[in-house]
């Protein structure tokens, strides 16, 4: 009975890590540009806005598995940073190796056009990320 209760656990073990491996490769890097309004709008990796707009962008991520969204704006004078937040998805109290969504708040600080640049990497790998997105912010 031990050795076939050991034999289970071990079985469930390999098959948790091999989900969470697959959750990392299926996260789909979709991204949305939401809280625009008036004349704001999101074509594709572009968004146009209008100065003292704030706006956010929402990824699918994965939290459990190490990997996590970061930022980077070209030019601060343009679009500065306001807050991170990630939320998990609601599938159930005892979901382990879900997924969710990292969003990102920016507001319109001065006219002219940056990007923002979002990493998906584990932060302690020295490799490259394994997702990277591009937006290019227009401000009026």
């Amino acid at each position: 009975m031990k050795k076939r209760m050991l034999a289970i656990v071990v079985i469930m073990v390999v098959v948790a890590a091999v989900a969470a491996t697959l959750v990392v490769a299926a996260v789909a890097a979709t991204f949305v540009v939401t809280r625009a309004s008036g004349i704001d709008k999101v074509i594709g990796d572009t968004f146009e806005t209008t100065v003292g707009k704030t706006f956010t962008i929402a990824l699918d991520a994965n939290a459990s598995t190490g990997y996590n969204w970061s930022q980077t704006i070209k030019d601060t004078n343009v679009v500065a940073y306001v807050d991170n937040a990630y939320v998990a998805a609601a599938t159930g109290p005892q979901t382990v190796g879900g997924g969710g969504t990292d969003i990102f708040t920016f507001k319109a600080v001065g006219k002219g056009t940056t990007t923002i640049t979002l990493n998906y990497a584990r932060p302690w790998e020295s490799v490259p990320p394994a997702q990277t997105r591009t937006i290019t912010v227009t401000v009026n």
